[in-house]
């Protein structure tokens, strides 16, 4: 029997390492509750001084609610029981209260800077909402107006002394989430490319146009319908629209990648789009705050 030659050794760890990759990804995902999660930041300007929880106002009642922070969690039993107490106009806190689906957060903030960050995550993170803000002296700070959330993953400024708080702008969450999906994108899939023998200095243009294509389309698409019906209707889509990125991106690579068959050339592109899809849902799933 023949040994394998260099070449045929590289191609077939490439095989190997793709089904180990698989493998891997996908039996810890499969019964598990994965996908793109939105998310929200809120930086806090002129913050209080001292020991504070902040929580998000909703103005929603519900048969079922899911409980969205643990005892265990709480150090000022005397500010979590005036966040629990809070019900102005139909306004309540959702970390505290619960809500319809769960929410991911924490009741306090990370210094930076100047400024306080919090960030909640997951599908219960509200399209409308308000802030409140409990001090460690009973101060209770609301901000006077609402949010109608229009990004998938969004920033939200709340300036405690003026009371207001607002969202940054479209374009600039949008170029933000485009630039972070991207890149992570081209490494994941350059180094797939590699891995099927694929010669980068042979490829790069075909491989970096076709997932800037597809990127900006995808980007757009769940901005678009975040936009128009809120973060469910745009988690409903994101799957099936990921297919129709996968079927395009086959059919680009397979045509103006160079280098080896078309066979190769299909079976890179759904390999590639799998395992970075698998990649990214785990990231959602266990870094759900990312």
């Amino acid at each position: 029997m023949k040994s394998l030659s260099g070449k045929n050794r590289k191609n077939a760890l490439a095989f190997f390492l793709v089904i180990i990759s698989l493998v891997l990804f996908f039996p810890n995902t499969s019964n598990a509750d994965v996908g793109p999660k939105p998310t929200l930041k809120i930086i806090v300007e002129n913050a209080p001084q001292g020991e504070y929880y902040l929580d998000l106002l909703i103005d929603y009642d519900s048969d079922r609610l899911f409980t969205n922070i643990e005892l265990e969690e709480i150090t000022s039993p005397q500010m979590y029981e005036t966040l629990k107490n809070y019900n102005v106009k139909g306004w309540r806190p959702a970390l505290v209260t619960g809500t319809r689906v769960p929410l991911h957060g924490s009741l306090v903030g990370e210094q930076a800077g100047d400024k306080m960050v919090h960030e909640f995550s997951y599908v219960g993170v509200p399209d409308r909402f308000k802030t409140i803000i409990v001090t460690v002296d009973q101060e209770i700070i609301v901000s006077e107006n609402s949010v109608d959330r229009k990004a998938f993953n969004s920033t939200v400024y709340f300036d405690c002394r003026a009371k207001e708080i607002a969202e940054s702008p479209l374009i600039q969450a949008y170029l933000k989430q485009f630039l972070s999906t991207c890149t992570a994108t081209l490494i994941i899939e350059g180094l797939i490319l590699l891995l099927f023998g694929f010669n980068l200095k042979n490829n790069w243009k075909p491989f970096l146009a076709v997932n800037i294509l597809t990127q900006v389309l995808l980007t757009f698409v769940i901005f678009r319908m975040m936009y128009s019906s809120g973060s469910f209707s745009a988690l409903l889509l994101y799957i099936p629209f990921e297919v129709v990125i996968l079927t395009m991106e086959t059919l680009l690579f397979t045509k103006y990648l160079t280098q080896h068959s078309k066979l190769r050339r299909a079976t890179f592109a759904i390999t590639a789009n799998l395992i970075s899809f698998a990649l990214g849902f785990l990231v959602m799933l266990f870094y759900p705050i990312l």
